[in-house]
């Protein structure tokens, strides 16, 4: 069973910026709480403050698949599209090296 990786990318129009922050907090902490959710981390570029990336790895496909389906990501989904200035993208991916990393100090 090999995790799921998938990046997200939302560009908001001008002006919509602060809707889409909102509506993309709203969906943290369900989807956090939902099972296989390993990680699940937005954040707005720093360099391009309109530009908003979400990071998750799933523990399976099944739980990924359940997670699109949910009521939060269905609600998220609808009514996004409005407020970008470009499509969502969204890709799945699958770890090269699927080994932890080693911390250094």
């Amino acid at each position: 069973m090999q995790e799921v990786i998938v990046v997200a990318r939302a560009v908001a129009k001008p002006g919509s910026r602060d809707q889409v922050e909102r509506l993309l907090r709203e969906v943290i902490a369900p989807t956090r709480a939902e099972q296989g959710a390993l990680v699940y981390s937005i954040g707005r570029s720093t360099g391009e403050p309109d530009v908003f990336t979400a990071i998750e790895r799933w523990r399976t496909e099944a739980d990924l698949q359940r997670h699109l389906a949910s009521d939060h990501v269905r609600r998220l989904t609808a009514l996004l599209p409005d407020l970008l200035a470009e499509p969502l993208t969204v890709t799945a991916h699958r770890e090269l090296d699927p080994a932890p990393a080693q911390v250094r100090p």
